[in-house]
């Protein structure tokens, strides 16, 4: 079983089927099969945005490949709330756990059309990773100025909004499989209302993907964790209601990763 090239039609997709490839078995020490297949269109989609040539429509098809790797490999993927997603810029807002996130997005979130990550400022020099974050025109964060971070954030990302390229934005401190609320700001709504945009949150599992010890990309993968993504609904945000808005926003991705438990 295959994820559809050309997207995913309806609402939702589940893995129907567990399907592990053969040369997984042979490999698992190491979970060699795994990461060479999720880290060569990442590699590949890498040396097209070297040569300037970076398009969201090819980003799609090469991040439809690493979660293809998860299903070969034995996971399984769950999603939900695809009808939520319609193609006009948004500011996206989701808790963040692993590497696959971040490579899968597009692919997942085809219909709601380009978009581009809030990410910290050293990610967009990391070797491989640091090009597409380029060629994508990542929005930097030092995460050392928060003034500066969020001047940053509403300028570039107003831009960004304004020529119809969504922005995702993974407001905790750090990624890790357990959700905090209290870390979660609300820095998306302050864009969303600033831009005029509609806010949209989305949950997702991804601790499939686990984190290394020494590289934390490189961690351990559990087959039996199924990899999850729920979109919520988007929602106007103005100075009156921006307090409950983020409320709702926290509220779904806590509700949802209890339901997932």
């Amino acid at each position: 079983m295959s994820l559809p090239k050309a997207g995913i039609v309806g609402d939702s997709y589940k893995t129907e089927e567990l399907s592990r490839k053969f040369m997984d078995r042979i490999l698992r020490l190491g979970n060699l099969y795994f990461y060479y297949h999720a880290f060569k269109p990442v590699s590949d989609f890498s040396k097209i945005c070297q040569a300037g040539k970076y398009n969201f429509p090819e980003l799609t098809e090469y991040t439809r490949r690493v979660l293809q790797a998860v299903e070969d490999s034995g996971g399984k993927v769950e999603i939900d709330g695809l009808d939520n997603l319609v193609s006009e810029p948004r500011v996206f807002v989701a808790n963040h756990m692993s590497s696959l996130e971040t490579v899968s997005l597009a692919y997942v979130m085809k219909n709601a059309g380009p978009s581009i990550f809030v990410i910290k400022e050293s990610l967009m020099t990391y070797p491989v990773f640091g090009d597409i974050m380029q060629g994508m025109s990542c929005i930097p964060m030092t995460r050392t100025n928060p003034i500066q971070d969020l001047k940053t954030l509403l300028k570039q990302g107003c831009e960004m909004l304004n020529n119809n390229i969504s922005i995702i934005i993974f407001p905790q401190k750090t990624r890790g499989v357990d959700f905090i609320a209290d870390e979660f700001n609300s820095i998306g709504c302050k864009l969303a209302r600033r831009a005029g945009v509609k806010i949209q949150p989305f949950a997702l599992d991804t601790s499939f993907w686990g984190r290394g010890k020494l590289i934390s990309d490189y961690g351990p993968i559990t087959r039996s964790s199924t990899v999850r993504y729920s979109f919520g609904e988007g929602m106007d945000v103005d100075s009156k209601n921006q307090k409950e808005v983020h409320a709702k926003c926290v509220d779904f991705i806590e509700s949802k990763l209890n339901e997932w438990k």
